[in-house]
């Protein structure tokens, strides 16, 4: 047995929500992170930029630095001069490859912002600040930055997994409430309506016996086939409001017992309408743990279901067999068949198909609804297969139970 689809339903609201918190959140850091870095990057580059130019340009021949600037020369024939205090290894550098103007130059692990200026004397004056403490300092800003951002989401996943309990608790109350006014609607419902199929059958009867008026015969005959679908919606919305109040262990029930019992029980509503209906089971256990009336009435519906799609003369067979550590219980008709396109539209309730709206008193109620409810409670599913003109097969998969000795 599996949890309550609806506790499931509320677990998956609530992560919902705290996963768009997250995401929320997330993306604000990232866009105020990016926005914040950006802008004090850029700022740091046109002051260090700003910063070079006017010490570059300053200089005269002398080549005092200022401001941290290096200034070197190259002379006209070739010579290199530097500013007092200027690092040997910045000797290295290829001061004529540098383009004019703003520019980039490194020196082992260091890194410079250049700035080069060509005088009318032939020569080059170019002014570089290190900007390697700069640099270092970014990385060193990301990395808080993504520390800090990481720890933000975490911190606001899980506000938005509490914020996402609260939200859901008043939709966990009002389905609670709906399901017990269902239970006890169905409930207050049931035995009125067992006696007012009882009246009905009795009043048919006299009606048969003591008048000749066919309409009137035929009308407490529609009546007694009115009240007996009405309740067997009320014990499928029981059976509905029910289904996640179950405990979640079940006992091992025996599936081609199963298969039988209800063949034996819709058999005689078979021969009326002139179909063939019959089980076949497969070797070996064929055992599945469960809720065995639920399971009944699942298999039920979907055999009235069969019933309610095949013309006289056509067959329904319910097969048992396993397959991978699953039970399959199929039921399987040769009648009009279905379109698989529509196979999610028939899980709806109260859905009908095309024959069977065809057929005064056949009905789905909550049918294949309350078929994959049973099932999923079981933890197992519906499998829908078919082609038009071709009939259908409706399967139950279960998980394999233990047999019992």
């Amino acid at each position: 047995m599996t949890a309550d689809p609806e506790a499931r339903l509320l677990r998956r609201a609530t992560t919902v929500i705290a996963v768009q918190v997250a995401a929320a959140v997330a993306a604000t850091v990232v866009l105020v992170s990016v926005l914040a870095f950006s802008l004090t990057i850029r700022a740091e580059h046109l002051a260090e930029e700003r910063t070079v130019r006017a010490v570059t340009l300053a200089a005269g021949p002398d080549l005092v630095a200022a401001d941290g600037v290096v200034l070197l020369r190259r002379t006209a024939d070739g010579a290199v001069e530097a500013s007092t205090g200027a690092p040997p290894a910045m000797a290295r550098i290829d001061l004529m490859r540098l383009r004019a103007g703003r520019g980039n130059a490194s020196v082992g692990d260091r890194h410079f912002e250049a700035y080069a200026v060509d005088r009318a004397d032939g020569s080059r004056t170019v002014g570089l600040l290190d900007v390697t403490a700069r640099e270092e300092s970014g990385e060193r800003l990301v990395r808080s930055v993504l520390i800090a951002g990481l720890t933000g989401i975490a911190a606001a996943a899980s506000l938005g997994a509490v914020l996402g309990r609260r939200a859901v608790r008043p939709l966990a109350r009002a389905l609670a409430l709906q399901r017990r006014f269902v239970a006890d609607a169905s409930h207050e419902l049931r035995t009125p309506l067992a006696v007012l199929h009882t009246r009905a059958e009795l009043l048919q009867r006299r009606l048969d016996r003591a008048t000749g008026d066919e309409r009137l015969r035929t009308g407490a005959a529609e009546l007694v086939a009115d009240t007996r679908i009405l309740g067997e919606v009320v014990e499928d919305l029981l059976l509905s409001a029910e289904l996640s109040h179950r405990p979640a262990h079940g006992v091992p029930v025996d599936a081609g017992g199963l298969a039988r019992e209800v063949v034996a029980s819709v058999e005689p509503y078979a021969a009326a309408q002139h179909v063939t209906l019959r089980a076949e089971i497969g070797p070996g256990p064929l055992v599945v743990t469960g809720i065995r009336s639920s399971l009944r009435r699942a298999l039920a519906a979907l055999v009235d279901n069969a019933l309610g799609h095949v013309s006289a003369g056509g067959t329904v067979t319910v097969a048992v067999g396993g397959e991978d550590g699953r039970v399959c219980l199929a039921v399987v008709d040769d009648g009009a068949g279905l379109d698989p396109a529509r196979a999610e539209q028939l899980l709806a309730r109260f859905a009908r198909g095309d024959q069977a709206a065809d057929r005064p008193g056949r009905r789905f109620g909550l049918g294949l609804a309350l078929v994959q409810e049973v099932l999923q409670a079981h933890g197992g599913d519906l499998r829908i297969e078919g082609s038009p003109g071709d009939g259908a097969r409706f399967t139950m998969v279960l998980p394999a139970g233990a047999a019992t000795g």
